[in-house]
């Protein structure tokens, strides 16, 4: 136990960082709803056991941190090789990787991305794992270079290119949120972490709810598919969620193509709406101007700081 100089929430003491933001506001709470001041508070510093130091692109974790969690399912289908649109060479998985990298990356700004852990999953007719690293060490890991990243991604979904098995993918993500919740994640790079609340207010009202600052964001471009196997969408699992403090359903959809494209409805008909504006939970991709949104979809997920298209359309004029 020692004591050391920190930013402390007013609104919730449970949020802390080391230095602040530049309008000295709390960016886990709601817009300018929580002043940062600096104050002096004891802190428990746990080592590993087997290290007496700490590794490059590791760092000490306070007992008890706090952590925000964002599961990204991506499409790997064959399909996803094509051009995004007819006059674009770019294909929908190069633009996915760049996106997804450069969203990421722009999370650079937080102060606390270390504790915004990324769990990343591709998907096909089969679901893999990529990986499940903070922000903080993905940024450190590739030397800040966004190209590189998304290089990774790139190659990492271009090695699938089967089928598509949404209701997998969901299911895969639905029992590694229990799992985080339930902190039965081996494999965690925080070992010592609690789920970071999240309170949102309804509308315009001043009714709110508080939920596990955690998402699920997946996207596709097609139909349910799989060859020898099941071709219906199966219900959202997250819809009616019995894990523990879920009381919303935490997944966030994009479909890359047009509204009358096979699969389209069927996947938007498996999300919700967003609690705070009413709005479902879909993104539709059928611009050249939509997908450039994209990025910021990834980074609005990847932060947790909303739900639907009005939340984002809010950030983008923050």
């Amino acid at each position: 136990m020692k004591e050391v100089k920190k930013w402390v929430c007013q609104k919730n003491r449970k949020h802390v960082f080391d230095s602040p933001t530049d309008d000295k506001f709390c960016p886990l709470c709601d817009m300018w709803t929580g002043v940062l001041k600096l104050e002096t508070i004891p802190v428990v510093v746990v080592d590993p056991p087997d290290v007496a130091q700490e590794r490059p692109g590791n760092r000490r974790v306070e007992a008890g941190q706090e952590v925000g969690l964002c599961v990204i399912l991506m499409d790997a289908s064959s399909s996803m090789t094509e051009p995004v649109f007819d006059d674009d060479e770019e294909t929908r998985m190069e633009l996915v990787a760049r996106s997804a990298a450069e969203g990421i990356f722009d999370l650079e700004r937080l102060q606390n991305n270390q504790s915004a852990v990324i769990a990343a999953f591709k998907f096909d007719d089969r679901v893999e794992k990529m990986f499940v690293k903070s922000v903080g060490t993905l940024i450190k890991e590739y030397n800040k270079d966004v190209n590189q990243f998304a290089d990774y991604i790139y190659r990492q979904l271009f090695a699938m290119q089967r089928g598509t098995d949404i209701n997998k993918a969901l299911s895969v993500a639905h029992e590694y949120v229990d799992d985080f919740l339930q902190k039965r994640l081996n494999d965690f790079p925080v070992k010592n972490y609690s789920p970071m609340p999240q309170r949102i207010m309804k509308g315009e009202t001043t009714e709110s709810i508080s939920v596990p600052n955690v998402r699920v964001l997946i996207y596709t471009d097609g139909r349910q598919f799989v060859e020898h196997g099941e071709k219906q969408l199966k219900p959202n699992p997250f819809l009616k969620s019995p894990l523990g403090g879920l009381n919303h359903d935490i997944v966030i959809g994009a479909f890359l193509g047009k509204l009358k494209d096979e699969g389209c409805n069927e996947f938007k008909n498996l999300l919700s709406n967003c609690p705070k504006h009413d709005v479902i939970q879909f993104f539709l991709l059928d611009t050249q101007e939509k997908t450039g949104y994209m990025k910021h979809l990834f980074r609005m997920a990847s932060g947790a700081s909303g739900f639907c298209p009005m939340c984002l359309s809010q950030q983008l004029s923050r």
